[in-house]
């Protein structure tokens, strides 16, 4: 009898707690901790992002199709690749597209210590401070978060930047199913998620993002604005969301295998 008292309370507890919690998190997207998913807006607008570059093969055939399309997008970048490859930063960031902060080298933060997630961030700072101007917009690298890395990001004082919108381009996907995932998704103040460089080996070529890319601009660009981030969240209201994410630890272990 006692044992099954004991369960019964042990769920009631279990049930208290996961409603406290739910409420914390809603609490958290509500407000500037929460993570920025999309703007809410009636300007057909929509902002394109990339993320993991700059590379030196794939991230200037980017530019070329956004300067074909009369596009602007925002590019989350690790300092590591920022330091490497300035001319491309600078081209970046002349066609009027915004920079944001991707960490130095793409670790996971929720299995680093929250002075592991400052040094990244303040460590790519410093790599972006001759191209990085206004506001300061930080992308978890696999988009893992936890509470602990939302306040270090926070703390540094940047704006937590997730998508609404992605293709799934970080796997082996064809342009026609991308362009499908894109079109389908669109509306005006979408975040898009792809990526000028991903860090597995298998899915590293970016020519069928590339495809899409250039098919999805010139099927869209005369309905839809292409803009930064930041120009976006000025047409609207920006929609946070909790956005906590836990990490894939084999995905973790890959990056490091192959970044070095």
């Amino acid at each position: 009898m006692i044992g099954a008292n004991g369960g019964r309370v042990k769920r009631r507890v279990r049930k208290v707690w996961s409603r406290a919690k739910g409420a914390t998190l809603r609490k958290l997207g509500q407000t500037p901790l929460g993570t920025i998913t999309q703007v809410e807006t009636d300007v057909a607008a929509a902002a394109l992002t990339f993320d993991g570059g700059p590379d030196e093969r794939w991230t200037p055939q980017v530019l070329d199709i956004l300067e074909g399309n009369g596009a602007r997008a925002t590019f989350f970048v690790t300092g590591y690749y920022v330091e490497k490859y300035p001319s491309i930063m600078r081209r970046m960031v002349d066609a009027g597209h915004t920079v944001g902060n991707h960490s130095w080298d793409h670790p996971s933060f929720p299995l680093i210590s929250g002075r592991e997630r400052r040094e990244q961030i303040r460590r790519c700072e410093e790599a972006l401070d001759p191209y990085q101007g206004g506001m300061k917009l930080f992308r978890p690298p696999y988009l893992d978060q936890d509470l602990g890395s939302r306040l270090d990001a926070a703390r540094c004082g940047y704006r937590v930047i997730s998508s609404s919108l992605h293709a799934r381009d970080w796997e082996d996907r064809s342009a026609d199913f991308m362009l499908e995932s894109l079109s389908n998704g669109l509306t005006p103040g979408s975040i898009i998620l792809l990526h000028d460089a991903v860090c597995d080996q298998r899915y590293r070529s970016r020519k069928e993002m590339l495809m899409m890319l250039q098919a999805f601009l010139a099927q869209w660009s005369d309905a839809y604005e292409f803009v930064t981030v930041p120009e976006l969240m000025n047409l609207g209201r920006p929609i946070r969301r909790p956005g906590l994410k836990k990490p894939n630890h084999e995905r973790f272990a890959t990056y490091e295998k192959d970044f070095y």
